[in-house]
C-alpha cells in the first residue's frame, strides 16, 4: 500500500485529485494547509506528497518540503510541487527545497498521473 498526501488549499481541486488518484494499492490523505500537512506526514509517512506552494497560514509549500526532507522519518518521501508560480526562479526554489518533480497549474492530469506512477515505482 502506497500513502499519498495531497496538499492543496483549493478544496475542489483537493477533492478532485483525491478521487482521480484513488486506487486499490493507494491510501490518500488530504490537507489544506502546511501545518496540517506536516502533522499528517508524521502520522502516515507518505511515499509521495503532491504539494501546492501557496498555502494559507504561516507555512508555505517550500517550508513543508524542507521540513519533510530534513526529518529522517519523512526524508525518503517523493515530493511533486504543483503550483501556478511558473517562473524559472520558482522551479529552482522548489528543487532547492527538496522537490523531486515540478508541475505547473493548470496541470494535465495524464502528465500528473505519469509523474506519480514513475515516483511510486
Amino acid at each position: 500500500m502506497k500513502n499519498i498526501l495531497i496538499v492543496e488549499d483549493q478544496v475542489e481541486a483537493l477533492k478532485l485529485l483525491g478521487m482521480v488518484l484513488r486506487a486499490e494499492d493507494r491510501k490518500i490523505f488530504l490537507s489544506e494547509s502546511g501545518e496540517e500537512a506536516l502533522e499528517i506526514a508524521h502520522e502516515t509517512i507518505p511515499d509521495l506528497v503532491l504539494l501546492d506552494i501557496m498555502l494559507p497560514g504561516g507555512i508555505d509549500g517550500y517550508e513543508v518540503a524542507r521540513s519533510l526532507k530534513n526529518d529522517p522519518t519523512t526524508a525518503m518521501c517523493s515530493i511533486v510541487v504543483m503550483t501556478a508560480k511558473v517562473q524559472e526562479q520558482d522551479r529552482i526554489e522548489a528543487f532547492k527545497a527538496g522537490a523531486d518533480d515540478f508541475i505547473s497549474k493548470p496541470y494535465n492530469l495524464v502528465d500528473l498521473k505519469n509523474k506519480i506512477a514513475r515516483l511510486l515505482q
